[in-house]
């Protein structure tokens, strides 16, 4: 009976840890169970009240509760029920659920999920499971996220406060030079400032060839917690939450004040990962403009390219894609840019945004048109003889009658500026988007001004990681429509617009869109097909111009079909096709279309050759014959330069030129630049670079480029007193503990563009190089727009060394000691033998038992370990009191393994070294000499008690040996 208690004892004790094959319901008899329970244990399963600690798996707060226990299971006594719904409403379980789960615990036993020991259980329920631990007392709670409500799930927002705020200035510039054009440069200067709170922002534009000079942008940007405000100057518009993707068609300007929802300070965001693809023939060049102002450019070869959307500008807008090839425009195409915030709410979540300003005139052109015909008019002034207001001449219809077909053009083209332009230019506007489901957004829009106002509804749905559709519909007071769509489909996008204007009357319609009504469709495909990439482009524009408010209509009527594939071929060899097909009242009466081949061959790691010709309505275009050749210089410089044969033309109009291009690239860490410069032999050139740089002012005032641009920016400063060695450690950048930066750094400087709203760690591991230093290696911090993250940091130089030491018997030393503020470490390779480092220029003393370890002089400024050899630990070297010295009238010698030694000097003179060694010798006393580098440390020993003369000597010899110590301080051992 007494081992069936034991058995039975043993078996409790396991029921409280691990998930048993037993369990008992609270309910449950033994009996029925076929177990015996004895009467020692009766009391435990007759079930008793005790405190528990009751936790949310993955909670950062536990809470006592107490349960009516067993050693199988338990049940929620009711003096806790509310600390138990209080406990899982903090963690926003949802109220049905909590009323499910305080259900349960009427009956707790530890799931059936866990196996094994159950404190080490982790659990994924569909709804809801327990661990019950009766040994330790613990009751833990595993749920889905199914029963959290992820409306009150709380928000950790980053403090808007930027105690890191910096200065951020880019500029770009381009250059254009046609030998039949003209020359042109294009400037844009973009400036942040990051300010304790918040940020300002400019954008200026210059163009020689159009003689502008405007600021593009100018605003005041704040965030805090999930709101942000917004003020200032937008040519373009300006970004927003979610609520971007209800922007129309093109972009306005605006002076206006927004106050909206941001999510910006919980996450950046994503980048829209959408191209447009194109090929060309030949070498050339890609730009991208709005609105006339240029965006975007590259350099490109030929071939298949490609724009990636998240190069170009945020927001909605119609963009014009121009593409130069060997000195000439070879396509030009209107293309709907979508890249704007997407998807970033949760479920069931929503953004909202209110704005009030007034609305800029749309189009550049009226301001310098009306300063044209000012002066005509000023001219018409001068004729008449006398001064005229243009509106009442105009109304009173004198004009008509003084030289009238003179001046029909110019009051035509004055009343034709001022109809374009609103009657009212103040606006009030508020959006708000909903995310439905996941995959689902719905949003609407109201834009009034005093004299018509737009309503709003949109919709935009998620189809897969690839795929999106998104559907708006815009209706105006005056009675204009209109419709947009946009789907992508994988490898396929489609886009879709409407507008039908209603009247002629130049109003909110056509300010937001188009003076006149237009119906666009493009469709742009991709795809590998039969192991090549393929591509289909088609556009098709038609124009209403029947209620357009004027002669000048903004909007062209034509349609383009371009395809292409690329494929691999013999000899490793690319072979290209394209074709395009054009037509539409805007080419006249004919349709144009034209086709081409090209084929690239290696011929070895730098050079190549390409073969292409094109055919149109008029025969054979151009057949080309082209070599080119790529060379880099160094890590910054690339330039590819192709020599190349052209026949161009058909019947009568043929000819025959030789040409020459080149691409150069420019990338170090301060500036970047590109340029294509081309050269015919029927006289055509052309030049086109750029030059980008940003300078980036910290906190502290220190000034720096980089080639990279970004709205926030991390700083090493690592200086290291123009040191020979340039290694300075490895740099790691850890965002929201993930490692996203790791690179040796081997210059003072080095400024890392970041992305904004995101933490950051940064640390310089020194480890790897020769340097130390005893100021912090990590920084942190939040990149809001300005931020400027430093980490400076004063390296001390690190001097590393390998020696064996003995001592003066010959016999290794086992233990070395380093004393005097150079010491940085000495580390015990195996017996003798010692890796040493100490601050280059820096005292130190190596001591091993009271003796003085001396090594060769070291070079401060080398940057490898260095082997000294074998060297000694010598006595007598460390102080005064060290050396022989007459005390008592005695000599008192060095005792080393019971042999007395007598320290006489250092030398580094053989003549001095020679007279000693005599002297030494000449009155009976033995001589040892250990060398080490250029010094020689002569010690006297004798067998016997020495004689007077030997102490006269020695005495003598003595005060000579302190002179030398004095001179030579081994403490500061450095060339």
């Amino acid at each position: 009976m007494r081992y069936n208690r034991l058995a039975l004892s043993i078996l409790f004790c396991l029921s409280s840890s691990l998930n048993p094959l037993f369990s008992l319901p609270a309910n449950a008899s033994v009996k029925s169970e076929g177990i015996e329970i004895p009467a020692e244990f009766a009391d435990m399963y007759a079930g008793s009240t005790e405190h528990f600690t009751f936790e949310l798996a993955s909670a950062t707060e536990q809470v006592s509760i107490e349960l009516n226990s067993t050693p199988t299971s338990a049940s929620l006594n009711a003096a806790s029920l509310g600390r138990v719904e209080q406990y899982l409403s903090r963690y926003y379980v949802k109220k049905e659920s909590i009323v499910e789960i305080v259900s349960a615990m009427k009956n707790i036993a530890t799931s059936s999920l866990c196996q094994g020991k159950v404190s080490e259980c982790n659990l994924m329920p569909e709804r809801y499971a327990f661990t019950y631990d009766f040994e330790q007392k613990h009751l833990t709670l595993f749920i889905n996220v199914g029963l959290i409500d992820s409306h009150k799930t709380a928000k950790s927002f980053h403090d808007a406060t930027n105690e890191q705020y910096g200065a951020i200035n880019s500029i770009n510039v381009n250059y254009h030079y046609f030998s039949d054009g003209g020359s042109s440069l294009i400037a844009r200067d973009e400036t942040l400032v990051g300010l304790k709170y918040g940020s300002i922002t400019s954008s200026i534009y210059a163009d020689t060839s159009s003689d502008k000079f405007e600021a593009e942008q100018l605003s005041y940007d704040f965030e805090s917690g999930n709101r942000r405000f917004q003020i200032g100057h937008f040519k373009y518009g300006y970004e927003q939450n979610s609520t971007s993707f209800m922007d129309l068609s093109g972009g306005y300007s605006q002076d206006v004040i927004n106050y909206s929802s941001s999510k910006n300070l919980i996450d950046g965001g994503k980048q829209n990962n959408r191209r447009l693809f194109y090929i060309l023939p030949n070498k050339g060049r890609i730009e991208v403009y709005r609105d006339g102002h240029l965006i975007h450019s590259q350099n490109v070869d030929a071939g298949q390219q490609s724009i990636a959307f998240r190069d170009l500008p945020y927001g909605s807008y119609t963009a014009t894609i121009v593409v130069v090839s060997s000195g000439r425009e070879i396509l030009r195409e209107r293309q709907q840019i979508f890249n704007n915030s997407a998807f970033s709410l949760n479920k069931g979540e929503y953004d909202y945004s209110f704005s009030a300003g007034i609305l800029n005139d749309r189009y550049d052109d009226i301001e310098d048109t009306l300063d044209g015909q000012s002066r005509e008019f000023r001219a018409l002034q001068e004729k008449l003889g006398y001064r005229v207001d243009a509106d009442t001449f105009i109304d009173d219809g004198n004009y008509n009658y003084v030289e009238e077909l003179a001046f029909d053009h110019y009051f035509e083209r004055y009343s034709q500026a001022r109809s374009l332009e609103l009657d009212s230019n103040n606006f009030v506007e508020g959006k708000a988007a909903y995310q439905l489901t996941d995959s689902i957004m719905f949003g609407g829009r109201v834009l009034s001004n005093s004299d018509s106002t737009m309503a709003e509804v949109g919709f935009k749905q998620s189809i897969n990681d690839v795929s999106t559709a998104q559907l708006k519909y815009a209706s105006y007071s005056n009675g204009s429509q209109f419709i947009a769509a946009d789907a992508n489909f994988y490898n396929v996008g489609v886009g879709y617009e409407k507008f039908d204007s209603a009247d002629s009357d130049y109003g909110l319609d056509n300010y937001m869109l188009s003076n006149t009504g237009y119906e666009r469709l493009n469709v742009n495909v991709s795809s590998n097909i039969l192991g090549g990439q393929g591509y289909l482009l088609y556009v098709n524009n038609k124009v209403d111009a029947d209620n357009a408010p004027g002669k000048f209509v903004d909007q062209s009527d034509y349609w383009s079909v371009s395809a292409g594939y690329s494929h691999s071929f013999i000899a490793d060899s690319i072979i290209n096709f394209s074709a395009t097909f054009q037509g539409g009242d805007s080419f006249g009466m004919n349709d144009d279309w034209y086709a081409g081949v090209q084929w690239t061959v290696p011929l070895s790691a730098n050079w190549s050759a390409s073969s292409s010709v094109s055919i149109s309505p008029q025969g054979l275009d151009e057949f080309r014959n082209s070599v080119a050749n790529d060379v880099q210089f160094g890590d910054s410089l690339s330039m590819n330069n192709e020599l190349g044969i052209t026949y161009n033309g058909t019947g009568i109009d043929q000819n025959m030129n030789s040409d020459l291009s080149s691409n150069i690239s420019y990338n170090d860490e301060h500036i970047m630049s590109d340029t294509y410069a081309y050269i015919s032999s029927d006289g055509t050139s052309s030049v086109s670079t750029s030059l980008s740089s940003t300078q980036v002012l910290s906190g502290k005032g220190e000034f720096y480029f980089t080639s990279q641009k970004s709205d926030s920016y991390i700083i090493v400063d690592a200086d290291n007193k123009n040191s020979l060695d340039t290694h300075r450690g490895l740099l790691s950048i850890y965002n929201d503990n993930t490692l996203s930066y790791n690179q040796n750094i081997d210059r003072e400087d080095t400024v890392i563009p970041v992305d904004k709203y995101k933490a950051f760690n940064v640390r310089l591991d020194t480890d790897s190089s020769n340097y130390i230093s005893d100021e912090a290696h990590e920084a942190v911090g939040y990149s809001l727009p300005g931020t400027v993250i430093s980490l400076d940091i004063n390296l001390v130089k690190i001097k590393t060394f390998i020696s064996s030491f003995d001592d003066v018997n010959n016999k290794a030393i086992s233990h070395v000691e380093c004393s005097g503020e150079g010491c940085v470490d000495v580390e015990k390779i195996e017996e003798g033998v010692f890796k040493i480092s100490v601050i280059a220029g820096s005292d130190y003393q190596l001591i091993s038992q009271n003796q003085t370890c001396v090594t060769p002089s070291l070079d401060r400024d080398s940057t490898y370990i260095v082997n000294t050899g074998n060297n000694y630990c010598l006595p007598g070297l460390d102080n005064d009191e060290a050396l022989t010295l007459v005390r008592d009238n005695k000599l008192e010698p060095v005792i080393i393994d019971g042999n007395e030694y007598y320290f006489v000097g250092v030398f580094t003179n053989e003549t001095d070294l020679m007279n000693t060694g005599r002297t030494l010798s000449d009155v009976g006393l033995t001589v040892i000499t250990r060398i080490v580098g250029q010094r020689k440390y002569i010690y006297a020993t004798n067998e016997s008690s020495l004689t007077a003369k030997q102490e006269t000597v020695l005495n003598e010899l003595s005060l000579y040996a302190k002179s030398l110590i004095k001179q030579d301080n081994f403490a500061s051992n450095w060339n």
